[in-house]
């Protein structure tokens, strides 16, 4: 793989507002130092969990009519004895939502008959893109991109592609396709790359580039934006055109996500060359990163665009427990760590378990136990006529494929599917035949394709 060109640094944080892109590319040394600082400070926005002696952590054993992530205890007994115990048998923890149709939808079967064919096993992989030709593009893991065509043939790895540095386990994202790709071939790819220096952050980049005419290489590669922290999970491109940028956190108590100026926990908003979009809802906050869009998230692994309406929905991981779907508005702050339905690894409560605060958004909708939600599509296709205006969710820790009913932008029924083949999904989208195709999250991936069933 080839190390791209490191852009170059800027003066000061302040300037990424408003200079053009060749000045934005970068956070600088005073951006690192400034975020720092800005983060530790309570009037910056920074938020950590209270001092004072540790809690005791709490305990919340499973009952007999425990149904875990699989629906029904009968479900969960049955799935325990094909695939082994999921690794959150024993989170018994509900806390209660403030809406009443926030959680545990009913469990629904769809009359829709389908098959799944195995198009294609390779490396381990993260996202996918689909070609104009019918083909894929499939990024991996350890980096790097393949094609993978129709019929499920896999190209030798693509050249041109950028070193990445796994920092934050899934450490790429992408690619991306520009609304005007089947003119121009741009796509967009997300990834971290390992500190400059002992002490310095990671850094996250998003490059823009060009898919070779042969689709074998990336051409003219160019890193339109880079931030100390930035974690680059998903991005969507929205109808405006510019690119929402989903950034991870991964500490499972704070404080990043609270913080104007780490990019940890957010999601970015930028134009296709990397410039500041004018209309960013935080350029006027003293301090504030201005490429933030919308705050208080943990870890987003999914993210689409509904279809109806241009608005985004993603797909977030939370610690242990209170997985969420989340409709993303302007400027919105979603909470983590200040309320959660879930809590931290250690099983502790995040903020003394603190669910609703007058100010933070609500979930759409939240898992407990955990599913780990990764990858995102609405369903508008005309293949699968019972799952049209459905929204599908893939569920590593879950192990299988999650489809939501909607009425009125509400959660109203939950179908689980794929759960009998015991795999990690990665990844879901609808593919331009109207099929609904799954990365599997294993070493290595499948790409699973969903097809009616023959009658």
């Amino acid at each position: 793989m080839v190390k791209p060109p490191a852009p170059r640094r800027t003066a000061e944080f302040a300037t990424l507002r408003e200079t053009p892109v060749s000045k934005t590319r970068n956070a600088t040394k005073a951006a690192t130092a400034l975020s720092l600082i800005m983060s530790l400070t309570p009037t910056a926005g920074a938020w950590s969990q209270p001092a004072g002696t540790p809690a005791a952590i709490p305990s919340f054993p499973t009952g007999p009519d425990y149904a875990g992530v699989s629906g029904s205890p009968a479900q969960n007994d049955r799935l325990a004895a094909l695939c082994g115990a999921n690794r959150n048998v024993k989170d018994g923890y509900v806390p209660k939502p403030l809406l009443v149709d926030q959680t545990r939808a009913a469990q629904v079967k769809s009359k829709q008959a389908f098959s799944v064919e195995v198009l294609a096993s390779l490396d381990r992989s993260v996202a996918m893109a689909f070609l104009p030709d019918g083909s894929l593009l499939v990024s991996q893991r350890a980096g790097g991109l393949r094609r993978v065509s129709a019929t499920g043939q896999v190209s030798a790895p693509l050249k041109g592609t950028p070193e990445i540095s796994g920092v934050m386990g899934t450490s790429n994202t992408g690619p991306v396709l520009d609304r005007d790709f089947a003119k121009t071939r741009i796509l967009y790819y997300g990834y971290t790359l390992a500190p400059r220096a002992k002490g310095e952050p990671y850094a996250g980049r998003i490059l823009k580039a060009r898919l070779s005419a042969d689709g074998a290489a990336l051409e003219d590669a160019e890193t339109i934006f880079e931030q100390p922290n930035l974690a680059p999970r998903r991005i969507v491109q929205a109808r405006d055109g510019t690119l929402l940028i989903a950034s991870a956190e991964v500490a499972s108590g704070g404080p990043n996500p609270q913080s104007m100026t780490d990019p940890r926990g957010k999601i970015l908003r930028i134009a296709t060359d990397g410039a500041i979009p004018k209309d960013n809802p935080f350029l006027k906050t003293p301090g504030a990163n201005p490429a933030l869009y919308a705050i208080g998230f943990r870890d987003i692994q999914g993210a689409a665009l509904n279809p109806k309406t241009g608005e985004l929905w993603v797909g977030e991981n939370e610690p242990m427990g209170g997985d969420e779907l989340n409709r993303i508005k302007l400027g919105g702050n979603y909470g983590f760590p200040l309320i959660s339905y879930g809590r931290e690894n250690s099983g502790a409560m995040i903020n003394g378990g603190k669910t609703a605060q007058d100010g933070l958004e609500q979930p759409v909708y939240f898992w407990t136990p955990s599913i780990a939600p990764s990858g995102l599509t609405f369903y508008d296709g005309k293949a699968f006529p019972a799952w049209k205006n459905s929204v599908f969710l893939g569920a590593m820790s879950g192990r299988q494929l999650v489809r939501l009913d909607l009425k009125n932008g509400r959660v109203v029924g939950e179908e689980k599917l794929l759960m009998d083949r015991c795999k990690r999904t990665k990844d879901v989208g609808q593919g331009p035949d109207g099929l609904i195709y799954v990365i599997t999250d294993e070493s290595p991936s499948e790409i699973l394709r969903l097809v009616p069933a023959r009658k």
